[in-house]
């Protein structure tokens, strides 16, 4: 018995110091903290430079953008200049067909020759708009039709109508009748007549009278009136 137990055929018998429950629970504890923290370290790494690449692909899209919208920005702005451009070459051209046809129509006018007496024509009366305020550009043409044996003398007379105050007045601008010098008119074909004037303030001028008299007449020989108000 006593060989047994303490020969060497004896059991061994280990010795082990007991850890406490608490101590177990808190290693425990503390290696699935130090795995979780890894983990969402690893994580969030992962997911910031998925970011960093999102933010630098959306940087470069923005730079071609721009780009592309800058270029279709001046094209746009070309466009607008060549369409302006074609516009007022538009209106040059008509303008210019119109005074063709003027041209046209005058000198048809102008190389008639008939058996009977010459005609003094008021062939064009046009008033515009100057560049100051309250300015006005006329522009006049006269002519002579059928025969051309004497020349055509006389004077033209221009007058603002309107109104002051509720009366209408009327105001000399250019010329007067034979007993006036201004405005003198002496030709056998044709005479263009232009000027400028401003107009007053004591009046609220409403459209622009020539009167052409002839020489040795008291009474107009030709009366146009154009309006001033557009």
């Amino acid at each position: 018995m006593l060989k047994r137990h303490f020969g060497p055929t004896a059991p061994h018998v280990s010795v082990r110091a007991e850890i406490p429950w608490y101590w177990r629970f808190f290693w425990i504890f503390f290696l699935l903290c130090a795995g979780f923290s890894i983990g969402f370290w690893r994580y969030a790494r992962e997911g910031t430079s998925d970011l960093r690449d999102e933010i630098e692909r959306l940087e470069q899209e923005n730079k071609v953008l721009r780009t592309q919208a800058i270029h279709v920005e001046r094209q746009q702005q070309v466009t607008t200049v060549a369409q302006g451009d074609l516009a007022k070459d538009l209106t040059a051209l008509q303008e210019e067909n119109v005074r063709l046809k003027e041209d046209l129509t005058f000198y048809k006018s102008i190389l008639e020759e008939s058996t009977g007496v010459a005609v003094v024509k008021l062939h064009s009366f046009k008033v515009t708009r100057g560049e100051k305020p309250g300015e006005y550009r006329y522009r006049l043409l006269l002519i002579q039709s059928g025969k051309h044996e004497k020349n055509v003398q006389g004077s033209l007379q221009l007058t603002l109508l309107g109104t002051q105050e509720g009366r209408p007045v009327t105001q000399v601008v250019s010329g007067g009748t034979n007993s006036q010098r201004g405005g003198k008119i002496n030709f056998k074909y044709y005479q263009p007549l232009e000027g400028s004037f401003t107009l007053p303030g004591h009046m609220s001028a409403e459209s622009l009278q020539a009167k052409f008299y002839q020489a040795g007449s008291a009474e107009p020989k030709l009366t146009q009136v154009v309006s001033l108000i557009n």
